[in-house]
């Protein structure tokens, strides 16, 4: 496959599978030596987050491997991370990347801002203030 595939594979597995809520279809995109890991995750993230909608915010393609930068949006309608569902609504961004070999996804890599998803449940203590570094509208301390 190539990059544009790659991609496309990629889109039609956060369709069909986290957007379709369709652990069924995990199977077409996610090899097997993948599959079990992801089957679980899935599942889990899906029983704490049933109505989750993720929008692709970017997709990057180049040999065999995809970048997504994603954003979810959903309500804790059910258990995460040990804690009972709390019903807020969370928004939280991740990027991810995937290895395709053959038409299926072998290793995912993922990197999610975490911290501001427990803020979010009230499951931490929000450290204050929005900070953004790169705009550079805020300062560090000297």
């Amino acid at each position: 496959m190539n990059a544009q595939e790659n991609k496309q594979l990629v889109r039609r597995m956060i369709e069909e599978v986290w957007n379709g809520h369709s652990l069924e279809n995990l199977s077409a995109f996610i090899g097997d030596e993948l599959l079990a890991e992801a089957l679980e995750h899935d599942q889990q993230f899906l029983t704490a987050f049933p109505d989750v909608h993720i929008t692709i915010e970017d997709l990057i393609g180049e040999g065999d491997k995809v970048v997504a930068r994603l954003l979810a949006s959903a309500t804790n309608l059910g258990p995460f991370a040990g804690q009972p569902q709390t019903g807020r609504q969370v928004q939280f961004r991740s990027i991810r990347i995937f290895r395709i070999v053959n038409d299926k996804i072998v290793e995912t890599w993922a990197m999610q801002d975490r911290l501001g998803l427990m803020e979010q449940l009230g499951l931490v203590q929000s450290a204050g203030g929005n900070v953004n570094w790169a705009a550079g509208d805020n300062h560090s301390p000297t």
